[in-house]
């Protein structure tokens, strides 16, 4: 059971879509809930969108989210 909430048409081809995508991705059903949450808060926050792409930045907040977050490595001499 989802616990996931539209507001409206928009919003429920966002999640639909989204959900798609990030399962193709091979990611877990709740990390998939959580970038569908993160996509539709930032549709629901942002003003303008480039013409043509609002999903395609939607989607791009979601990956974000789930990326695993890597440690920069030291670029220093080797001795």
């Amino acid at each position: 059971m989802s616990l996931l909430t539209y507001q409206n048409s928009q919003e429920a081809f966002i999640g639909k879509h989204i959900h798609a995508a990030l399962q193709t991705d091979g990611y877990e059903t709740s990390d998939i809930n959580r970038g569908i949450q993160e996509a539709l808060r930032f549709y629901r926050t942002t003003c303008t969108f480039t013409k043509g792409r609002v999903f395609d930045s939607c989607l791009a907040k979601a990956r974000n989210l789930l990326k695993p977050i890597k440690k920069p490595t030291k670029k220093g001499k080797a001795a």
